[in-house]
């Protein structure tokens, strides 16, 4: 489980400001769909490559943005662009 905690920055406006300045949106992948979220960054940092993703928290909403250190690099037999994306999940 994550917990990704809000800054004034990301206030949405769904809560109060005092409740979204100290709430921890606890994430948990089976809450999480690839079709709710998107990629905003691909980066390098340390000699490490990182991606950042933008997710809604189930419980509020509010939209997140996660950071993810890459560790794994495995061939795929996905084609891009993803025009049939609903087959991945088949």
């Amino acid at each position: 489980m994550a917990k990704v905690t809000s800054s004034p920055d990301d206030y949405s406006g769904l809560m109060t400001y005092d409740y979204a300045r100290s709430h921890e949106h606890e994430l948990e992948a089976e809450y999480l769909t690839a079709a709710d979220t998107g990629v905003l960054d691909l980066y390098q940092q340390d000699e490490s490559l990182f991606i950042d993703v933008a997710v809604l928290c189930p419980t509020c909403s509010e939209t997140l943005r996660l950071s993810a250190h890459v560790t794994e690099v495995v061939d795929s037999d996905i084609e891009l662009p993803l025009e049939e994306a609903d087959e991945i999940y088949d």
